[in-house]
């Protein structure tokens, strides 16, 4: 999986690309193209990279330099097509001989600032045989087009133009386009051994706005470095900042929580409005923004890396391929099932499973999920409103409060009344507050008395 992929795949990843202050094309074409890393020592040797940069970024001295930096970055051009054509032995028109001395130049410029900065962990070589094949004047100016120091009969060529009769000078200019032809071939061979470092440059070049964006982004949405570990993944205060947005629009704050998630299912329960949707969206993201070299929103973070991250939370996905809710449900739990059996070091993260079935095949759904999951040791969180027996680690959303002041409770204020915070349980049973939730947000009261004889039945 790369990063343009988890974007399609994981709630609340583009909201945060969204945010990201990336300053060229090739960073973002770069951001894209960030693969999905599983290893724990090479995602260490990311973010102690990236640590360094957040020192320099918090350190007064060097913020000028920063801000010379993010603005050259943003004169960055992706000069990828014309590398290539460099690579496949095309000659070089004037415009492509611009933008590789426009970008040798720039590429120059930020390697001072970065070494100027002590950025050793950003590695872009000198491009300046390049410069001096683009600039034979030497001026360092970013503009290009065929010089008279490329040859000295095309000098003199030059010089006749300008003294021809009008019968002549069609022959002169045929000879001199010629012959500036002739200099762009011998130009394009020249720099050809240098396209592999160029594109190397601009690969670097682009990482390193991507980074800088990063480390902005950390302040702004008070983000934290993740540790790694091979046991079990705990985060504290967690958050999802698209949520945590949307709520402060409204006046109101994200209640953040903590959550371990060990090497074994985990069954959540709770009532309607009770989070538990939000909190599984909330720990794929995290989940994915630390595996994609990302600080992450919650105030400290050990995670687990894992292979592959599967989440089935529906989220209006069903309607576009033709299928009921349940059957894409159950082939979403097919690709997860084969996956594991396959060997596939996962995290599941499943709402609300079998919820669009009968009760009955639904629970028995849960079980035989449960049993599978626990058989074969998955780091797994599975919500559910299906009362189960299995012998699993349960967990329970706290849910609502009771009221000590003189407020009523409506649809307008009942978030303020729920406590989203996990307690451990061994309590088979789920909570039963639907018809609470239904009372307090004034659905009629000639339904609430139906409801409430046929569940006394």
């Amino acid at each position: 999986m790369n990063f343009k992929q988890a974007i399609e795949q994981i709630g609340g990843l583009k909201y945060i690309v969204g945010l990201l202050n990336i300053r060229s094309s090739a960073g973002r074409k770069f951001l894209l193209s960030l693969p999905f890393l599983t290893q724990k020592d090479e995602l260490e040797k990311i973010f102690d990279e990236s640590e360094l940069l957040f020192a320099k970024w918090n350190d007064d001295n060097t913020r000028r330099a920063f801000s010379v930096l993010e603005t050259k970055l943003s004169q960055l051009r992706d000069i990828s097509s014309t590398l290539r054509h460099l690579k496949e032995r095309n000659v070089m028109d004037d415009v492509e001989l611009f933008e590789i001395k426009h970008f040798a130049l720039l590429s120059n410029a930020i390697r001072e600032i970065k070494e100027e900065m002590e950025l050793t962990y950003f590695r872009i070589p000198d491009l300046l045989q390049v410069i001096d094949i683009l600039d034979p004047e030497q001026k360092r100016i970013p503009h290009f087009y065929i010089y008279d120091q490329y040859s000295s009969e095309l000098t003199e060529l030059r010089k006749k133009i300008n003294q021809a009769t009008l019968s002549d000078k069609e022959t002169i200019l045929f000879e001199t386009e010629k012959l500036e032809n002739n200099i762009r071939r011998e130009i394009s061979e020249k720099l050809r051994p240098h396209a592999k470092t160029m594109q190397q440059v601009l690969s670097e070049l682009a990482r390193l706005d991507v980074e800088l964006a990063k480390t902005e982004q950390v302040v702004t949405l008070s983000l934290s470095k993740p540790d790694f570990s091979s046991e079990n993944t705990e985060i504290k205060e967690m958050f999802h900042p698209q949520v945590a947005f949307a709520l402060s629009q409204q006046g109101k704050a994200f209640q953040k929580i903590d959550i371990d998630i060990p090497t074994q299912p985990t069954l959540i329960t709770g009532a309607n409005m009770a989070g538990k949707s939000v909190l599984l969206k909330t720990v794929a993201l995290i989940q994915t923004m630390a595996q994609f070299g990302f600080y992450v929103p919650a105030a400290s973070a050990k995670i687990v890396p894992v292979e592959k991250i599967f989440i089935s939370a529906g989220d209006g996905q069903d309607e576009m391929n033709g299928l009921s809710s349940f059957a894409s449900e159950m082939l979403r739990i097919n690709e997860m099932i084969s996956a594991i059996k396959k060997g596939t070091k996962a995290l599941v993260l499943i709402d609300e499973l079998a919820r669009t079935t009968n009760p009955t095949e639904g629970k028995a759904i849960v079980c035989g999920m449960l049993d599978f999951l626990i058989e074969n040791g998955v780091r797994s969180l599975i919500t559910t409103h299906y009362s189960i027996h299995l012998p699993c680690r349960k967990l329970r959303v706290k849910g609502f409060i009771e009221s000590k002041s003189n407020e009523k409770i409506d649809s307008k204020n009942i978030n303020n009344y729920i406590d989203y915070s996990l307690e451990e349980t061994t309590d088979n049973e789920v909570p039963h507050e639907a018809i609470k939730i239904a009372e307090i947000i004034g659905v009629d009261d000639d339904i609430l008395e139906r409801t409430k004889k046929y569940l006394k039945k």
